[in-house]
């Protein structure tokens, strides 16, 4: 599934600009809501500020999927920067996972009050079911997850 453009939340374009949230020497994960979430609120700055994740069950994480490859990098032109990393693959195994709606990027930290929120997408217009043994692929788009021009 191709994600629908990614949306930076207002606190992580601060973090970024004042060096708190490097987009170089972060680590960061992918967790699922569901559309009763607050997820596309751009005044949030915290993962546990998010409500409505998806329940923990059939091969479902809250601690979110974890990024991988990820790199800062020169976009289509000499003068762009993109951030990107690998598509994700989600697997629901042992039943379905439901009600899914959305992704967010948020640094993966061991203190919840530093699980940052860097950007969340809509994945579909309406809730969808992942039904067992089948896979979502978040496949990142070529541009990357953020470009600055």
């Amino acid at each position: 599934m191709a994600a629908a453009a990614w949306s930076v939340y207002n606190e992580a374009k601060k973090k970024i600009g004042n060096g708190t949230l490097s987009l170089a020497a972060t680590t960061f994960r992918v967790a699922l809501f569901k559309s009763s979430s607050n997820f596309a609120t751009f005044t949030s700055s915290i993962k546990p500020e998010l409500t409505n994740e998806l329940t923990q069950a059939n091969g479902y994480t809250t601690s979110g999927k974890a990024c991988a490859s990820e790199v800062w990098t020169v976009g289509a032109s000499a003068k762009q920067y993109k951030f990107d990393f690998d598509d994700l693959v989600f697997t629901a195994s042992g039943g379905n996972i439901t009600s899914i709606k959305a992704a967010v990027v948020f640094v993966s930290a061991a203190a919840s009050a530093s699980r940052f929120l860097l950007c969340f997408s809509s994945l579909t217009s309406s809730e969808f079911t992942l039904s067992s043994g089948n896979t979502l692929t978040l496949q990142i788009n070529a541009s990357g997850v953020l470009t600055l021009t």
